[in-house]
């Protein structure tokens, strides 16, 4: 596996995180939370580690358009190859 390569964990896995994004106000919370880490959800903790990476999902959302994209341009030529015979 080649790091960086988003085929590697498949769309589903990109489209799950991209899901999981916080709402601003949920993100502000977690950001300025300063209490005991163990006190929190795993899932919540998960989310704050996340959030200390730098537009971690909007990197998500480009590995997801990475990862979907041969399939989208596969589609995109059988629909205009549709509209060619027609």
């Amino acid at each position: 596996m080649l790091p960086g390569n988003p085929e590697d964990l498949g769309s589903e896995f990109y489209e799950t995180l991209t899901k999981m994004a916080p709402t601003k106000e949920e993100e502000l919370k977690l950001k300025g939370y300063s209490g005991d880490l163990s006190k929190i959800d795993p899932a919540e903790r998960f989310l704050k580690d996340v959030l200390g990476v730098p537009f971690a999902f909007e990197r998500v959302d480009a590995m997801l358009y990475r990862a979907n994209f041969d399939n989208e341009v596969n589609y995109l030529r059988k629909s205009f190859g549709t509209l060619e015979v027609k």
